[in-house]
């Protein structure tokens, strides 16, 4: 997230956010004079960078799982990074998919988007997790701890995340690939943006079609 804490008055901007053990510190642009130490604050999330985050993290979930469906259940996810600028997924292959391939792969993320699947979010001991879903849980990455937060794409998608979600796919819009990489011997990249971001970038590239 990004955002600001107002104490006594003045709102402090957040230029990053660590959690050390079980602290959270809070990274501010300027110093708080030292006779502020110890009063109450208000802490301000940014809704439009929030809602930007919460819609990429669920679209990586459905790229994931379209993908899968297009290429086959051996695809697994190497990695992610979502971000107020757009996101990408590792994912496992044996080749680089054709451009054929990747838009099918679009086509298919967008339909299950129309879908309007719910995305259940809930926390299980980790043997109930294991129990009823198995290791597909931790495509990205393991989690510690015994209380796993899972969620549930209507069967489309499961794994154990604890980012902010969408509650149905339909929140998410337009998802729009915008690129595809080798990242070394049997992982590509898959580069996408979704919502808000994804008809930003459909509209820049009607300008820059018009302009040829």
């Amino acid at each position: 997230d990004e955002g600001f804490i107002t104490i006594d008055g003045h709102d402090y901007q957040i230029n990053d956010i660590e959690k050390v053990t079980n602290v959270v510190l809070f990274h501010l642009a300027e110093d708080v004079p030292e006779d502020v130490v110890g009063k109450d604050c208000v802490q301000h999330v940014d809704a439009e960078v929030r809602e930007i985050l919460r819609v990429q993290h669920t679209a990586t979930h459905v790229v994931a799982a379209a993908t899968r469906k297009v290429l086959g259940p051996h695809v697994w996810q190497n990695g992610a990074k979502k971000t107020k600028f757009g996101a990408h997924i590792d994912l496992t292959h044996y080749e680089l998919p054709s451009f054929e391939t990747v838009q099918e792969i679009e086509r298919t993320a967008n339909l299950m988007i129309f879908s309007h699947a719910a995305v259940h979010k809930q926390v299980f001991t980790r043997k109930e997790a294991e129990g009823k879903w198995g290791f597909v849980l931790y495509q990205g990455g393991a989690i510690p701890g015994n209380a796993i937060r899972v969620v549930d794409i209507d069967g489309l998608d499961t794994e154990a995340c604890c980012g902010t979600h969408c509650d149905n796919l339909g929140e998410i819009g337009l998802i729009k690939i915008t690129n595809t990489t080798k990242v070394s011997d049997g992982v590509f990249r898959i580069e996408f943006c979704a919502g808000k971001l994804a008809l930003d970038s459909n509209i820049k590239d009607k300008v820059l079609i018009h302009e040829l």
